[in-house]
């Protein structure tokens, strides 16, 4: 497809992990784009070609260092791919992934789904096998950020992890749709001000004409000039 989008070029910063891990991500969206844009049925020597026009500067200075022996192909994509995974050294540490997952909590203002999202990603390392579903919902109910929804989560009955995900959404929901409430109730409430004000003006006056003064009566004299009546 002519409009599938290629990754962004490699960013090799911080130490080793890190640079590792930004070698894995870039790696799967490449062949996220390969499939894409349909490139995966091309020749291996072609994917390998399009890797190394992509990956960037800082990849390319890496693919530079790569030995090839006469048994391998450097125009191979395989061969590559192995040539970088040997460079960064992606085997995950299990243990260290595990301690990642289980010490994430929900960072302040971040939405469930971006918390559930960061947890798929780090599960992805932890090998947790069929276990996955039901550590990601332990998870959940321990680094929720409301205790409010994590009291709810505790007291649902056979809990999954799609439920837990639905019982804090409908929390976050509930809260927006309270917030949009009292900020149109807020904006009512300072419209009917500012009418009021423009009626009586600061002092609490009626205005009357609009500039900001009480109308005068009209006064009738009687002899000697006493006021014998008036009118507005």
């Amino acid at each position: 497809m002519e409009h599938a989008r290629p990754p962004p070029e490699l960013c090799l910063e911080g130490g080793p992990a890190a640079r590792a891990e930004a070698w894995r991500r870039w790696y799967t969206q490449f062949k996220v784009f390969l499939k894409a844009s349909g490139v995966y049925k091309e020749a291996s020597d072609v994917q390998a070609s399009l890797l190394v026009n992509l990956i960037g500067s800082d990849g390319y200075n890496v693919y530079l260092t790569f030995k090839f022996t006469k048994d391998e192909n450097r125009d191979d994509l395989q061969t590559l791919v192995d040539k970088f995974n040997g460079h960064f050294g992606t085997k995950q540490n299990e243990t260290m992934a595990r301690f990642k997952f289980f010490s994430r909590n929900q960072e302040s203002g971040e939405s469930i789904d971006e918390y559930v999202t960061a947890l798929k990603i780090l599960a992805q390392q932890c090998e947790f096998k069929d276990l996955e579903e039901s550590l990601m919902r332990d998870r959940i109910v321990c680094g929720v950020a409301s205790g409010k929804v994590r009291d709810r989560l505790l007291r649902a009955e056979e809990l999954t992890l799609e439920k837990a995900v639905k019982i804090a959404q409908a929390n976050e929901m509930s809260h927006e749709e309270k917030r949009q409430i009292e900020g149109s109730s807020k904006d009512v409430v300072a419209s009917s001000s500012s009418a009021v004000d423009v009626v009586y003006g600061t002092s609490g006056q009626f205005s009357g004409g609009g500039r900001g003064r009480r109308p005068q009566p009209q006064r009738w004299r009687g002899r000697g000039g006493r006021v014998i009546g008036e009118a507005f």
